[in-house]
């Protein structure tokens, strides 16, 4: 998510650090214009200010996110609905990014997102301003509307929080800026999970985590603004400290085209489909987490929130260090089987036994730290980078459509469980992840014949593959042509899983609105 001499590379890209390796790397040209590439050789200090700001883009939708969860009993409680409803407000923030980040990739592959970024922080500031209202009338239909309305930023903010970060370390050091990013998000959604319940106790009022919510994304906007201003000021110098790029090259648009997303490398929607298990799973178990303390260990709604917080801890701290571990030996597919390990032992631990639910948590916290990582930092060494941005925004996607589908199954599968309890959503979990881990293998043996072991090899070798692509990319896009051009059909097996998750669109917008109208209230 690394810029000074006009590069040659025209590319406005999502990657990783083995993608492009040093400055040198990175041969200037006249003729090919980047669209943001220029940001990569900045000045230091500028560096430093792009990503302290860009990490706190999306704080307060990370924050607002888990405290919701935390909430559920008490949200339940208030506005009078049962487990399927909760799914459907829960829902409510993936339903529309099932769409809008596929958008937002191709709109930050095209055109650069830099004030794009402010739109999508005014949509979670008011989203957030509305669920705070809803809570304080207790008005179903408010509170399923401020979420939609929150959702549509949140999951766009991420989206172009990582294309930001690619930019300016791009040249290097970008797995780190990666895992810096990782861990700032579970830091803020940890305190999510961990003050919302004790804040609603001292305050003796339900609402006031969503009034925190509010102030926290009104803080992340003023940090919007200041990266906003910074990259104007930078742009419009026309020559920066080291920099020969200037505000005519940074907006040209880039050649782009739209069928070449169905040439996509089968290994790119194998992750895809990865990515729509597991983050369905992941997701829909934050939702969730605070109450299965509850209910599977008795004990009390703060003590659970407690307790449920451990499930984000990890990746405060790991994911920094997988980011280096990443850049320096690979082993991306490995540490994304031991996520998918993890994953099912937690859900085992915490649907069947009684062993502390910290030790539950802390696996699943393992798991959520492994993944996501090994995810992100694999689509920019599969795809082209002129395609980056989209397939982040297919990824986020998938992401979205698998948590919708998955939090009202969940409630539907709580609702007719004995007792409400969490022994067959647990079941459902331990599932999706062994297909998961089937896939994983698969993908591991898979890039081995296809990419040459590109995903797991060690730096030094992963840097000349990485580098000999490059070029082979840099022959095209300086030609004018896209980086699919040498590839004139379409691929059967992308039309395939296109169509695949396709449907799983529609399955995930008729569960919505079917649910949301016809949800049993509690009584």
């Amino acid at each position: 998510m690394g810029y000074n001499e006009e590069p040659k590379n025209p590319i406005d890209r999502v990657t990783t650090t083995t993608s492009i390796t040093a400055a040198d790397d990175v041969k200037s040209s006249s003729d090919v214009a980047p669209g943001d590439t220029a940001l990569a050789n900045a000045a230091f200090r500028y560096k430093m200010i792009a990503l302290i700001t860009a990490l706190m883009l999306p704080v307060g939708s990370h924050f607002s996110g888990t405290a919701l969860g935390a909430m559920k009993s008490e949200l339940k409680n208030h506005l009078g609905i049962d487990n399927t409803r909760y799914g459907v407000v829960s829902a409510s923030v993936s339903i529309v990014n099932t769409i809008f980040p596929v958008a937002g990739g191709i709109f930050i592959d095209r055109f650069g997102s830099v004030w794009g970024t402010l739109g999508v922080s005014l949509c979670i500031i008011t989203g957030s301003l509305l669920t705070a209202l809803a809570g304080r009338l207790t008005s179903f239909p408010l509170m399923v509307a401020g979420r939609v309305i929150f959702g549509i930023g949140s999951g766009l903010i991420v989206t172009m929080q990582e294309s930001l970060l690619s930019k300016w370390f791009r040249t290097q050091s970008l797995s780190i800026a990666i895992g810096i990013q990782l861990s700032v998000s579970q830091l803020a959604s940890f305190l999510g999970t961990l003050a919302a319940n004790p804040l609603a106790a001292r305050t003796g009022n339900w609402v006031w985590p969503f009034w925190l919510s509010l102030i926290l994304c009104g803080f992340s906007m003023i940090m919007n603004v200041v990266y906003a201003l910074m990259v104007r000021h930078l742009s419009g110098n026309g020559k920066k400290e080291g920099a020969t790029t200037t505000t005519a090259t940074t907006t040209r648009r880039k050649k782009f085209q739209f069928r070449s997303i169905l040439k996509f490398p089968w290994l790119f929607w194998l992750i895809i489909t990865i990515e729509f298990l597991y983050a369905a799973v992941w997701s829909s178990f934050q939702t969730i987490s605070t109450e299965l303390v509850q209910v599977h260990f008795g004990t009390t709604s703060v003590i659970a929130g407690y307790k449920a917080s451990a499930s984000v801890v990890v990746p405060i701290v790991a994911t920094p260090i997988l980011g280096l571990i990443m850049d320096l030996f690979g082993f991306r597919i490995c540490i994304l089987l031991l996520s998918s390990i993890f994953l099912i032992l937690s859900s085992a631990l915490l649907g069947w036994t009684y062993v502390d639910a910290v030790v539950g948590m802390v696996f699943y916290s393992i798991s959520l730290a492994f993944g996501p990582i090994a995810m992100i930092t694999s689509i920019g060494m599969v795809l082209p980078s002129d395609y980056i941005g989209t397939g982040l925004g297919l990824y986020k996607s998938s992401n979205n459509i698998g948590t919708c589908i998955l939090d009202i199954i969940v409630g539907v599968i709580q609702d007719r469980t004995a007792n409400q309890g969490y022994t067959g959503v647990m079941l459902l979990y331990i599932i999706l992840a062994a297909i998961g881990f089937i896939l994983i293998t698969s993908l591991l043996i898979s890039q081995r014949i296809c990419l040459n072991n590109l995903l797991e090899t060690k730096r030094n070798k992963r840097l000349l593959m990485m580098k000999e692509k490059h070029e082979q990319e840099m022959e095209l896009i300086s030609s004018g042509k896209d980086a699919f051009s040498n590839s004139s059909t379409i691929k059967p097996i992308s039309c395939a899983f296109a169509i695949l998750l396709g449907c799983a669109l529609i399955v995930a917008w008729v569960l919505f609105f079917v649910y949301a109208a016809s949800g049993k209230t509690q009584s």
